[in-house]
């Protein structure tokens, strides 16, 4: 896989994760939320993090193609994954 296919899977990937993030943060300031909307954010959020570790897997089996890039990928997303986790 190409250098620019890595960069252009991490921009969508960052796109949708915004998108997704004001779409969650909208609903949570609403007061009465609707059901099927939580629902939609969390099915949205669960293949965002799917598509990421998948990502990631697909870095690491290609390093061999752009060693930096993959580098660079890889721990971009395991720095997004700290973050996650941090209280």
């Amino acid at each position: 896989m190409p250098a620019y296919a890595f960069l252009a899977v991490l921009l969508l990937v960052v796109l949708s994760g915004a998108v997704g993030y004001f779409v969650g943060r909208g609903s949570a300031t609403q007061q009465a939320v609707d059901a099927r909307t939580v629902d939609a954010v969390r099915r949205e959020i669960t293949a965002l993090r799917a598509l990421v570790a998948r990502l990631k897997d697909i870095a690491w089996d290609q390093r061999e193609l752009d060693p930096t890039l993959s580098t660079i990928v890889i721990d971009e997303i395991r720095e997004h994954e700290k973050k996650e986790l941090e209280p």
